[in-house]
């Protein structure tokens, strides 16, 4: 009875649903119908098989099997000769595909277009900043404070480069007492390096990304690349002009003198001389040129004369052939003597002489023992009789020398062996008004006026041995 019960559910399943669908002991077929298509389910258990009936009314839920139906007809039927078929199941494979209710679908296809408006926008966007800026520094870049962001690099360069001019072409003026000289940073070599930031900008305009461009075109970013101006400041150009300028001011020191050309004498006074510090004016010139100053002062050290005024304070002209001695004080003539000078033969030396020492009561010692001394003592002491008379002044020149005479007679001549004879009372007065040092200048004024016409070396006597 229990098999045969079952095949009559099995045929009315059938007759509803024009399908047998047999599952295996252990497997359940309704718990994959989709639950907007499971109708009624009619289970029957007959001999460990369970059979899903689905009601024609429905819809049937697609099903893609590989199941292979057999039919077969069995010899032995049951009663009332039916033939029975038996269905062997295959194994089945469900595909789902999920979906998203409609509203949700529209949301989703809502934001994606907008996403691909958007990202249309921001791509044409940052295309059209890239062509706006192609071959041009981004904004944002600023040399020397200029903003040069959407210049190209000759342009930019040629803003910097004008703003440079200001500090090359500037004038500074070196200046020394009522003496200056002006120079331009460019003409002692001067250089900007507005060549390098150009390119230094270049170069970071063409490194910037794409994002850091897209925040440019859509919300106004800038480079932030801004960079100072250089000026260099060659040493070899300031030394150069210093050293121009020093040529101009060096001067050697001046030392007071005479000149005696016309036959008199005429006093030069001294000069100071000057020596420019080539070291300090150098370093103040490049700190005038860093520190943008237009005024410099000049370096320079004052030398001083050996010789001054006071050397000429006093002194004496001797004029051989008119043979007489004058003495300056104060650049005049105070006083002036009649004298004797050395014979032709015996000539009195010129030049330029000074008074070596001075000689009170002098001893006369024989100059030439050998020669026309030789019928001279070797010296004669101090008092009458002495040679050199009361008071003598010795040249710089060897022998020579002022000094008294009592021979008198010989005086406005040319009568000596090359001494300077004066009257005792001239000579002493000459003792007090001159100093060791005193300067000397002796030179031949006229022709000379030998007092021996005939014998030109005549005998030496003691008043007149020199």
């Amino acid at each position: 009875m229990k098999s045969h019960e079952t095949d009559v559910d099995h045929n009315r399943a059938h007759a509803v649903t024009g399908v047998n669908v047999v599952a295996e002991e252990g497997e359940v077929s309704a718990a994959h119908l989709p639950g907007e298509n499971q109708a009624e389910v009619v289970a029957f258990e007959a001999e460990g098989v369970v059979e899903v009936v689905r009601p024609m009314e429905e819809v049937p839920v697609e099903v893609e099997t590989d199941a292979m139906v057999l039919a077969q007809e069995d010899p032995s039927t049951t009663a009332g000769g039916s033939a029975s078929s038996d269905v062997v199941p295959a194994p089945k494979r469900h595909r789902f595909r999920p979906r998203l209710p409609r509203l949700g679908r529209k949301v989703v296809v809502g934001v994606t277009i907008l996403f691909l408006l958007a990202f249309s926008g921001v791509a044409y966007a940052t295309y059209d900043y890239d062509q706006a800026y192609d071959g041009k520094l981004l904004p944002g870049v600023v040399i020397a404070g200029v903003d040069v962001g959407g210049l190209t690099p000759e342009e930019a360069f040629a803003a910097v480069d004008a703003a440079g001019k200001i500090q090359l072409d500037r004038n500074i003026k070196v200046r020394y007492e009522d003496k200056s000289w002006i120079v331009t940073p460019r003409k002692l070599g001067a250089k900007s390096n507005a060549r390098d930031l150009v390119d230094s900008a270049v170069a970071a305009s063409e490194r910037t990304g794409v994002l850091d461009k897209v925040g440019m075109a859509l919300f106004g970013d800038q480079l932030d690349h801004e960079r100072d101006l250089a000026i260099t400041y060659p040493r070899q150009g300031i030394k150069g002009f210093i050293e121009g300028v020093a040529s101009n001011v060096d001067r050697d020191p001046v030392n007071a003198g005479v000149d005696y050309s016309s036959g008199w004498l005429e006093f030069t006074k001294p000069k100071e001389g000057r020596t420019v510090l080539r070291k300090q004016s150098q370093r103040a010139l490049l700190r005038g040129l860093k520190q943008e100053s237009d005024r410099v002062l000049l370096a320079v050290k004052e030398t001083k004369p050996e010789i001054t005024e006071n050397r000429y304070e006093t002194a004496l002209l001797l004029r051989i052939g008119e043979n007489k001695l004058y003495l300056y004080q104060d650049g005049k003539i105070t006083h002036e003597y009649v004298v004797a000078t050395g014979q032709p033969e015996y000539p009195t030396p010129t030049g330029e002489y000074y008074v070596t020492e001075k000689r009170y009561m002098p001893t006369w010692v024989n100059p030439d023992p050998e020669g026309w001394g030789a019928s001279m003592p070797l010296s004669i002491p101090p008092g009458p009789g002495n040679p050199l008379g009361t008071r003598a002044l010795n040249w710089n020149a060897s022998g020579i020398r002022f000094h008294g005479t009592e021979a008198t007679y010989s005086l406005g001549y040319n009568a000596s062996h090359g001494c300077v004879r004066m009257a005792m009372s001239d000579v002493e007065e000459l003792y007090e008004l001159v100093e060791v040092g005193t300067p000397i200048v002796s030179l031949v004024a006229s022709s000379l006026d030998p007092m021996y016409e005939e014998s030109p070396d005549p005998i030496p006597v003691a008043e007149d041995a020199n």
